[in-house]
């Protein structure tokens, strides 16, 4: 307890101008909460969010992402990923695909028509890498939070 009110009173003694509990953050630590949260998983994990998703992509299939995201893995999903495959998209590129369709429907689930037709698109688009499938998909996730705060 001692430090935090050590801290306390360092943090009381300045003036915070910030507006925002953000520009706050900012103004007591020096950085942003999300730099402070990329130094505290890099402490944790030894390497960067990116290096450790881009790890988590190579080495699972899109088959354990479904189990594990979902519990069991379906003959309708099976022939998804085979549909999505024979698309060109690699085993890579479909994990990047499913992460980003569970996130954004979490509430629904996955529809099988609508990640096929997002797969199809994202052949039409020439995203066939891994690197190029996160880059679409952090654009995607740009324009969707812009046009969420008009």
């Amino acid at each position: 307890m001692t430090i935090d009110k050590n801290r306390r009173k360092k943090v009381q003694s300045k003036v915070i101008n910030g507006a925002t509990p953000e520009e706050r953050f900012q103004e007591i630590h020096g950085m942003t909460i999300e730099e402070w949260n990329e130094q505290q998983f890099i402490a944790k994990t030894g390497m960067t969010p990116d290096e450790w998703y881009l790890k988590q992509v190579k080495s699972t299939t899109p088959f354990d992402f479904i189990k594990e995201r979902y519990g069991t893995v379906t003959a309708d999903d099976i022939k998804l990923v085979k549909d999505l495959q024979l698309l060109g998209l690699k085993d890579g590129v479909v994990y990047v695909l499913l992460d980003y369709v569970s996130i954004f429907s979490n509430k629904i689930g996955m529809v099988h028509p609508l990640v096929r037709e997002m797969g199809e698109n994202w052949h039409k688009e020439n995203i066939l890498t891994v690197e190029k499938a996160i880059v679409f998909v952090r654009e995607e996730h740009k324009k969707y939070k812009e046009s969420s705060e008009k």
